[in-house]
């Protein structure tokens, strides 16, 4: 699965064949990107990160075995991004949620300007 995925990412014991990272938004926020075998979306894990706050954004199709499922929060800073605060709080929530199925390092991928 690593073989799709262009950057650093999280694997779980819990959830064989999962992994997540931490994408930067260019406006101050983060989502969580999940990838999964498309036969076996981790649907708890999804549940507990909308339970968090987080909600279900783009689903892309990486190859016809891998989906790409985001999930981002809104922040009440400048077009939804996080303060300082929120960003210490929602980073907390997504990790405590992330660590109960199994992610103990989640790694926070920096936004990239594309010209």
């Amino acid at each position: 699965m690593s073989e799709t995925i262009d950057h650093k990412v999280s694997v779980s014991p819990v959830l064989p064949g999962v992994s997540v990272s931490l994408n930067a938004q260019p406006y101050g926020g983060f989502q969580i990107v999940v990838f999964s075998p498309a036969a076996n979306e981790p649907s708890e894990l999804y549940s507990g990160l909308r339970a968090v706050g987080f909600s279900a954004r783009a689903t892309a199709a990486q190859s016809t075995a891998t989906v790409r499922q985001s999930f981002g929060r809104d922040g009440s800073g400048l077009l939804g991004g996080w303060t300082g605060p929120e960003r210490e709080r929602f980073l907390g929530e997504a990790r405590r949620t992330l660590r109960r199925f199994g992610f103990a390092f989640v790694p926070e991928v920096p936004h990239v300007q594309r010209a």
